[in-house]
């Protein structure tokens, strides 16, 4: 039961204790002032306050259905012709984190988006560190560090448009079959169906993401090692070039 409904009732029986303390006092007083009329007045007011009253109550605290709006596109307001910034990413994510549906989710974009800035500095601090500034094998290695941050971070900027045409108060109407009985312009299996493919594709984003920089971090690790261990390098190195263009596929 929500605060809303508990202070409703709670006043409802408040005033219906006052209006039966005011009415019995109005009555008797009728009643040993010979006027009956006046007492059967007072009766029929106070019975109409202590129906009335609750009444009220209830019309006031009634849940209203949610309305589904079909015409959301994604674009977040304002960002509509530029990639989000991390600032404004996690601006977007943060108005879903403590949300029962929505909440994990967001909170791993903003997680990643914490991140990827430290993920990618590492790993470029280890090319500069391990390679020669301009040498063939820098070139090759700062290359496609550039272009996984890119990727993540425009993969973060699709997650963040993606969450921001979702409502968490409509999801939750759409998934909870009690609450399609009492709303039935809530039942559209397209609009259920719209909610998951982004909620899947988002959460596929973050595990896309997550690898990218688990890869990162290993490269990072490999190339601090003082041993050539070139083999092993290229091999991640291959490894972020493929996920970079998975997520590529996918946005």
């Amino acid at each position: 039961m929500s605060g809303k409904r508990v202070i409703a009732i709670v006043l409802s029986v408040i005033l219906d204790i006052l209006a039966l303390i005011i009415g019995v006092i109005v009555i008797f007083a009728s009643i040993f002032g010979g006027n009956l009329l006046g007492a059967l007045l007072a009766f029929v007011i106070v019975l109409g306050l202590m129906i009335a009253i609750p009444l009220v109550g209830v019309l006031i605290t009634k849940d209203r259905p949610v309305r589904i709006n079909e015409n959301k596109t994604i674009n977040v307001e304002g960002f509509e012709e530029k990639h989000l910034s991390i600032k404004e990413i996690k601006r977007v994510a943060s108005k879903y984190q403590y949300g029962f549906y929505l909440g994990k989710t967001a909170r791993s974009i903003i997680n990643q988006a914490n991140l990827v800035e430290k993920k990618i500095n590492e790993a470029k601090e280890a090319v500069n560190n391990r390679f020669e500034p301009n040498s063939i094998t820098w070139d090759r290695y700062m290359g496609v560090v550039n272009v996984a941050a890119d990727t993540a971070i425009t993969n973060l900027d699709m997650m963040a448009r993606r969450i921001s045409v979702l409502d968490e108060k409509e999801y939750s109407t759409l998934t909870n079959p009690i609450k399609h009985l009492t709303h039935r312009e809530s039942l559209n299996s397209g609009r259920l169906e719209f909610y998951k493919e982004n909620k899947e594709y988002i959460d596929r984003g973050i595990q896309d993401n997550e690898d990218m920089f688990n890869r990162l971090d290993t490269l990072s690790i490999e190339l601090r090692k003082s041993a050539d261990n070139s083999t092993k390098t290229d091999a991640v190195i291959e490894d972020i070039e493929e996920i970079t263009s998975q997520i590529k596929y996918y946005n």
